[in-house]
């Protein structure tokens, strides 16, 4: 973890042009003696200039290694020549002094966490819960699980350091589990404790619903990157089909949508209802959202054609897609499997179908192969092993679907320590999944 130094000092002037008229107004009665009292209290150095006990801190820590430090200044006395009749904020270590016509205020907005000079390491620590061994009394199940759902961090911190032997996967009458009602209410300290004590994850309640699927339907950003990093199955879905992405879709979350995008969820997979994430992003009326999905459909449309046109060095022509294009995370588990429905029609000469499967890494940009160390072991479709179609790849495959219901399935490599890297797969015949004629 990467912690940056708290930058010191802010200055914000809400007022540009009343200051420089000031500048060129002449003094107001008054402002001679005022100058030249603080003239006479120190004759050597403008009244900004005046060492405090701020400045010292300030110096020790800038010629100290980086480290966190959280604490409220002294309030400091406005600059000379200040417009008094604006406002001018200067932000110093988390406190905040508003200069007005009525005089000064300040709003401290410190705490003091007893942090001192804190090491970043010690900092990770305490963030993982292990910065100090704290013994108490422990708690039963039912207080353990009361604490982690009001948010109690210590009760929950000083009942997984003591002896007892807890099952952190316990879980109530409606399937809540610890790691689901943390989720809920979005307590990140709480969620990193249990996850450092080895929670499944992806527990699953009687209807399919996961941890990171409550979280995403509440909004907490924070809380789904978390249990994203920890392994969770963005793609899982609950009993009437819908994923993660459909719930944060349906109430308008665009930042959970997109950070759901960033690791591969699938826009494509369809409810029981047989309705996408971008049918719920237009029931939410949230342009953001809408605008999200599309440009990353698109994206990867894109970027599958384009590898593609490379590998085959443009000899294919795309036609229909016999289905969406796909996604599925290596972490996520071995297979894959979908049903998709293909409706026969006459193929022009020279035509036929292929399977492509891309492996994909969604890091900064997308990036798709086609050839290369593999990840497949073995494509099944309508229960008859498919062949690729080159010896030295088993990325593209012949395929030839029945007219109706087909089911297919894929083996993969054991992958669960992978947290950004996809296997989309993705079929083309007479065009895009898709179907490419040879020309």
């Amino acid at each position: 973890m990467s912690v940056s130094r708290p930058v010191q000092s802010y200055g914000f002037s809400l007022d540009t042009e009343e200051r420089e008229e000031e500048s060129v107004a002449k003094s107001k009665p008054g402002d001679d003696t005022r100058e030249r009292r603080d003239k006479t209290d120190e004759p050597q150095r403008q009244s900004w200039e005046r060492r405090t006990p701020s400045d010292d801190r300030r110096k020790k820590r800038e010629d100290s290694e980086p480290r966190l430090f959280m604490a409220c200044d002294d309030t400091q006395d406005p600059p000379e020549g200040t417009d008094k009749s604006g406002m001018f904020l200067i932000v110093d270590d988390l406190c905040i002094v508003c200069f007005t016509d009525k005089g000064q205020a300040t709003l401290s907005l410190g705490m003091d966490l007893n942090l001192d000079w804190m090491t970043l390491d010690d900092f990770q620590k305490h963030l993982n819960g292990e910065d100090e061994i704290l013994s108490g009394p422990p708690l039963s199940p039912n207080e353990l699980r009361d604490a982690v759902k009001s948010g109690d961090y210590m009760a929950v911190k000083l009942a997984l350091n003591s002896k007892e032997d807890y099952n952190l996967d316990q879980e109530d009458g409606s399937c809540m589990t610890l790691t689901m009602l943390a989720a809920i209410g979005g307590q990140d300290d709480i969620l990193r404790l249990l996850i450092k004590k080895g929670v499944r994850v992806n527990k699953r309640q009687k209807n399919g619903t996961t941890a990171l699927m409550h979280a995403a339907e509440k909004n907490c950003l924070t809380t789904v990157a978390i249990l994203l990093e920890a392994g969770a199955y963005v793609n899982a879905q609950t009993l009437s089909g819908e994923t993660a992405l459909m719930k944060a879709c349906k109430r308008g979350n665009a930042d959970v949508v997109r950070l759901l995008l960033e690791y591969g969820a699938d826009c494509n997979i369809l409810s029981k209802h047989q309705n996408t994430a971008m049918y719920f992003a237009q029931q939410s009326k949230n342009l953001t959202v809408c605008d999200f999905i599309k440009d990353h459909i698109s994206m990867l449309s894109s970027v599958a054609e384009d590898t593609i046109r490379a590998y085959f060095e443009s000899r294919l022509v795309l036609l229909e897609p016999v289905f969406p294009l796909a996604c599925h995370r290596l972490c996520e588990g071995p297979d894959f499997s979908m049903d998709f429905t293909f409706k026969s029609q006459p193929q022009p000469e020279g035509s036929g179908i292929l399977l492509f499967i891309f492996h994909a890494n969604f890091l900064n940009e997308i990036t798709a192969r086609l050839c290369g160390p593999c990840s497949v072991h073995a494509v099944v479709l309508n229960d008859k092993f498919q062949l690729p179609i080159f010896l030295d790849s088993h990325f593209i495959y012949s395929f030839s679907p029945n007219p109706g219901v087909n089911k297919l399935f894929i083996r993969l490599a054991e992958a669960p320590a992978a947290k950004v890297t996809h296997t989309h797969t993705h079929t083309h015949t007479h065009s895009e999944t898709q179907t490419y004629e040879t020309s």
